[in-house]
C-alpha cells in the first residue's frame, strides 16, 4: 500500500508539471508493457487526450513519417493535424435524469480522425453501412490486409469504459483494432494493454452507435514521408475558421466557437434568466452534476487537461519549426496562458462540494489503465450517481461557487480572443 500510494503522488507530481492525463504520466512513471503486446504495434493507452494518442498510434504502425525529421508523427502533430482546439456548449434535459451539460473543447464537428488523414494527404478509406454482416465482413477484410482499422463504436457498448455520464446510443467513442486472437480483438482503447473483446460483442458495440453506420477508417501505407508544412498551414486555416464563423446552422451557431465560450461563460454568470446555471442546476444534485461534467469536459472527455489548449501550444511550437514560421511559438504562449487558466476552472469545479470527486476520477483512470475489471467500473459508475444524488448544497453555497467559477470564465474569454486574433494573423 505504502507504494501505491507514493507512486500515486509521483504520477500526480508529473500531471502537475506536464499537463499530462493520469494514464500518460503513470505509464511514463511505471514503464510501458504493451510494445511487445502486438507485433508491429507501438503502444496501448496513455497519450494526452484519446483520439489524438490512438491516431499517432495507428499511423505508427502504418509506418507514418515526416519528412523533416523522418521520425514517426508525435501526438501534439497529430492533434494538430486534426484541427486542434474548438469550442461547443450545450446544456441538456432529458425525461427522468438530471440536466446537464456538455463542452467539448476540441475541434468540434468538423470530423477529428479523417481530418488529420486528408489534411496530411494519407491515403485512408472510409467506409460506412446500415449492415452488421457488411461491417464484419470488412473488418475481417482490413485485419486480413494487416491493417489498424479504427472503428467507432458506442461508449455505453464497452464493459471497461462504464462511467456515469454515458447514455447508451449517444456516445460515438473510436477504439484501434490492433490484432485478433481466434474470434477474440485486441482494441487499442485507453489501457496499457490490449483491451480483449470477441468480435461479437465489438460487432454489438457498432451496432449500437446507429449514426455512426459501423463507421470504420483504415489508413493505407505511406509511399513516402510525409510533407507536413502544406498540412500544418491548411490545419490552421481551419482551427481559425471554425473558431470565428459558423460551424452549424440557424440558432445553433452561436453554441459554437468563441460565441458558444462567451455563451458559456455568461450562462455560469447568468442568476436571471432561465437559460443560466443557477436557474438550469437549481438543486445540490443537479449542481454537483454539472460540475462534475465541466470537470470531466475540461480534463478527458473528448479534451485533455487545460481544454486542450496546453496540447495545442505544444503543436504551434513545433509547427513553428516546420513551416518556418516564428509568429507560432507567440500564440503557443498564447495558448498555453489559456491552458493555465482552463486548468484553474477545472480545478475550481471540484473544490468546495465536488471535493469528493477527483479521487473518484482517478480510481477511474487507474482501473482504466489497466486491471480494473468491467464490475469493478460498474461500481466506481454507481458510486459517481450516487455521491451526486445525496449532495445537499444549500443554495446560498451554489450561489458562491458559481460567482468564483464565473469570475474565472470571465477573465478565460479574453485570452481566447486574442490568441485566435494572433494566430489569425499568422495564418493570414
Amino acid at each position: 500500500m505504502t507504494s501505491q500510494k507514493h507512486l500515486k503522488a509521483a504520477v500526480r507530481a508529473r500531471m502537475a508539471r506536464t499537463g499530462e492525463r493520469y494514464t500518460s504520466a503513470r505509464r511514463h512513471l511505471t514503464g510501458d508493457p504493451s510494445a511487445a503486446a502486438v507485433p508491429g504495434y507501438p503502444a496501448f493507452g496513455g497519450g494526452r487526450q484519446h483520439d489524438s494518442a490512438l491516431l499517432a498510434h495507428v499511423l505508427e504502425a502504418a509506418g507514418v513519417t515526416a519528412t523533416h525529421d523522418g521520425r514517426p508523427l508525435g501526438e501534439p502533430m497529430v492533434a494538430g493535424l486534426a484541427g486542434g482546439i474548438g469550442f461547443m456548449y450545450f446544456t441538456f434535459s432529458y425525461s427522468g435524469h438530471l440536466p446537464t451539460m456538455t463542452i467539448v473543447p476540441r475541434i468540434h464537428p468538423r470530423p477529428f480522425v479523417s481530418g488529420a488523414l486528408e489534411r496530411a494527404g494519407l491515403a485512408h478509406t472510409v467506409s460506412e453501412t446500415t449492415s452488421a454482416a457488411k461491417a464484419a465482413r470488412a473488418l475481417d477484410a482490413a485485419l486480413d490486409a494487416g491493417r489498424t482499422p479504427i472503428c467507432t463504436v458506442d461508449r455505453a457498448g464497452l464493459a471497461h469504459q462504464a462511467w456515469a455520464d454515458v447514455f447508451a446510443g449517444a456516445s460515438p467513442h473510436d477504439v484501434a483494432v490492433a490484432g485478433r486472437r481466434g474470434t477474440t480483438l485486441l482494441l487499442d482503447d485507453d489501457r496499457l494493454e490490449p483491451v480483449e473483446m470477441s468480435a461479437k460483442d465489438v460487432a454489438a458495440a457498432r451496432a449500437a452507435h446507429r449514426a455512426s453506420k459501423h463507421r470504420m477508417v483504415v489508413v493505407e501505407p505511406p509511399t513516402a514521408p510525409v510533407d507536413l508544412a502544406p498540412a500544418i498551414r491548411a490545419s490552421l486555416a481551419v482551427t481559425v475558421h471554425d473558431l470565428t464563423e459558423d460551424v452549424m446552422p440557424g440558432n445553433f451557431a452561436g453554441n459554437f466557437g468563441l460565441r458558444g465560450l462567451a455563451k458559456w461563460a455568461d450562462a455560469v454568470a447568468d442568476r436571471r434568466t432561465k437559460t443560466g446555471w443557477t436557474r438550469v442546476f437549481d438543486s445540490g444534485p443537479a449542481f454537483g452534476h454539472a460540475l462534475r461534467r465541466l470537470y470531466d469536459c475540461l480534463t478527458f472527455d473528448h479534451s485533455s487537461p487545460g481544454a486542450m489548449r496546453p496540447l495545442y501550444a505544444e503543436f504551434l511550437t513545433e509547427a513553428a519549426d516546420v513551416v518556418g514560421e516564428p509568429g507560432l511559438t507567440e500564440v503557443a504562449g498564447r495558448y498555453a496562458t489559456a491552458g493555465a487558466l482552463w486548468e484553474r476552472i477545472g480545478e475550481a469545479t471540484v473544490a468546495g462540494h465536488l471535493a469528493a470527486y477527483r479521487p473518484l476520477v482517478e480510481r477511474r483512470l487507474e482501473l482504466l489503465l489497466g486491471g480494473g475489471t468491467p464490475a469493478a467500473m460498474q461500481a466506481l459508475s454507481r458510486e459517481v450517481e450516487e455521491f451526486t444524488a445525496g449532495l445537499d448544497v444549500p443554495e446560498a453555497d451554489r450561489a458562491a461557487e458559481l460567482d468564483a467559477l464565473a469570475e474565472l470564465a470571465a477573465r478565460v474569454v479574453l485570452p481566447e480572443r486574442e490568441a485566435c486574433a494572433a494566430l489569425r494573423q499568422v495564418v493570414g
